[in-house]
């Protein structure tokens, strides 16, 4: 009998097979940009430019700019599904309980934190901040997931197997 978790990452891998082609050389880039940060290398603002540039001609919270950063927030809940389910793979048993763990407290934690940011800046466009707020941690928590991958994590989950 197939325990809940096999049967979530065969679900998720069915999912995600079609977004792990679609990784954008822009995900890419902010990738790249956002793993430099910890070195130095690179900035939020620089990585910030890189992340929402697909959106930037759009007004702040017109139906087009909405449109474009549901877009955005797909395509990196896409990615986030394909790294994860890769990195799932690599790990042990151990690591990928504890990854599991870490991931159904991560969302609600998001969803807590973007409701907060969407509040604070609802005067210019909650719907705007909570979908940008959305895309900064998927794309983020993709970078911590890259890092392990890469093996550069210290992160107690990132046990990968040898």
């Amino acid at each position: 009998m197939l325990s809940a978790r096999a049967i979530a990452v065969c679900l998720l891998s069915v999912a995600s097979l079609p977004a792990a082609a679609q990784e954008s050389s822009e995900q890419t880039r902010v990738v790249a940009c956002l793993s430099g940060m910890e070195q130095g290398q690179t900035s939020w603002p620089e990585c910030r430019s890189l992340l929402f540039h697909p959106c930037e001609t759009f007004p702040v919270g017109g139906e087009d700019h909405l449109t474009c950063l549901a877009e955005q927030k797909a395509d990196w809940r896409a990615h986030l599904d394909a790294t994860t389910l890769t990195l799932n793979a690599r790990l042990t048993a151990e690591g990928s309980g504890q990854l599991t763990d870490l991931l159904g407290q991560w969302f609600g934690y998001v969803g807590n934190k973007c409701n907060g940011v969407a509040q604070e800046k609802a005067d210019i466009s909650a719907d705007a901040a909570r979908l940008g707020c959305e895309i900064s941690e998927f794309a983020g928590l993709s970078t911590e997931f890259d890092s392990c991958l890469q093996g550069k994590s210290l992160s107690p989950y990132c046990i990968v197997q040898e």
